[in-house]
């Protein structure tokens, strides 16, 4: 939640994505409406309210500090400029204050966007300290240098104590993080068991449903592997060219927020598409190839017969059978001249092309459960073509 890259990440997707699209859909208006042509109208929504939440709750209050205290937030909040900080107190080069030049006049303390500078007690808290080297151009006496420096006893200010020092921002932070990892032991959810049978899990008349387990990205592996490395940055979610990936809110628990999910109401997972796996920065998501994400299984497909149009409505339908990739979905007869679907769930490979394209709400009559351990689907046999031969001219 904390981290800086992801903080980015989830506000450029959550917030600047919409507003960016919602210019282009007006530029594209203007250019439609002098009969230019040159831009086109693409669809806007919110991936999640609560990822929109967290994303805009974020900006304020790094905007707030950042207005208020400068780059207190980066210092005393990120944890990387936390452990940047404790690196930084042993660097070998560092600004320091010559106390026969200084004559406290605050000049350097004003101008340091770290306020890192105790004037009147003339030291500086490297910790802090980015190096801006505001405070060498300030000031008039040449009193800050940047030299070669010793490690010195203490970088605290001289109105701490050295005791209070150490026991401020770090302890704090150590503390918050041992409670965080702790609330995830006691509130993280495992995945459930997807072996169970349609009859156990839904018994209503109008069969709805619940996935036991979230579909985690190609190349993730596994949901624990993906929940230990995926830190939510939403770079997967927003060069999704299909918008199946979105941000989850507690379905892999307390421990995986805001990570992506497959999501099949906006799209499905392309079955050549390798992108998610291609751009991700903390390899929760492994390099997977072209061919290996044919047969890659991340889910299985499952049939709700109650659902279906074609037993609900006597309608005929058929728009799985004809957006699965891999043969998983194919009709049979069912009643005179309708058809319904039969699925081979080893053929399926999860890419939710079934789920996205079923028309009845709110629950579909076919959709994707998550394997919790990816597997690899089986190849479907192609079936021979018989040669016709056409002795004239075909008419």
């Amino acid at each position: 939640i904390l981290d800086p890259y992801s903080a980015y990440g989830r506000m450029a997707t959550n917030l600047f994505k919409p507003l960016y699209l919602e210019g282009n859909n007006l530029i594209a208006w203007i250019d439609n409406y002098l009969k230019h042509y040159r831009f086109y109208k693409v669809d806007v929504f919110f991936t999640s309210i609560a990822a929109l939440t967290l994303a805009g709750v974020t900006f304020l209050i790094i905007g707030f500090l950042a207005y208020k205290w400068g780059r207190l937030y980066c210092n005393t909040i990120c944890p990387v400029g936390t452990v940047l900080g404790f690196i930084s107190k042993f660097s070998l080069f560092r600004i320091s204050i010559d106390n026969s030049k200084c004559n406290s006049c605050s000049l350097c303390s004003l101008k340091c966007k770290s306020s890192c500078i105790d004037s009147a007690g003339k030291r500086i808290d490297y910790s802090r300290c980015v190096d801006c080297f505001n405070c060498l151009q300030v000031c008039n006496r040449k009193a800050m240098n940047y030299r070669l420096a010793f490690i010195p006893k203490s970088s605290a200010p001289a109105n701490v104590s050295e005791g209070e020092y150490k026991a401020t921002r770090r302890r704090f932070f150590g503390f918050l993080l041992a409670g965080i990892a702790g609330a995830q032991k006691l509130l993280a959810k495992e995945p459930g068991d997807t072996s169970k049978s349609i009859k156990e899990i839904y018994t209503s008349h109008n069969v709805p449903y619940k996935r036991q387990t979230p579909i985690t990205p190609p190349g993730s592996g596994d949901v624990k592997h993906f929940n230990e490395h995926c830190s939510g940055c939403h770079l997967c979610v927003t060069k999704c060219p299909s918008n199946v990936l979105q941000p989850a809110f507690l379905e892999y628990g307390l421990a995986g927020v805001f990570q992506p999910t497959m999501n099949f109401v906006h799209g499905y997972c392309n079955y050549h598409c390798t992108v998610c796996t291609e751009i991700c920065p903390s390899n929760a998501l492994k390099t997977v190839s072209a061919k290996e994400k044919k047969t890659l299984q991340i889910g299985y497909v499952h049939y709700i017969k109650e659902n279906c149009v074609v037993v609900t409505d006597g309608t005929d339908c058929g728009a799985c059978s004809e957006h699965c990739p891999t043969q998983a979905v194919n009709m049979q007869p069912y009643k005179g001249d309708l058809r319904i679907p039969v699925i081979n769930q080893d053929l399926c490979v999860g890419c939710g092309g079934c789920e996205y394209i079923c028309p009845t709400r709110p629950y579909r009559a076919i959709y994707v459960v998550g394997n919790p351990v990816h597997k690899k689907a089986l190849i479907p046999e192609e079936k021979e073509q018989k040669k016709i031969e056409v002795n004239d001219f075909g008419f």
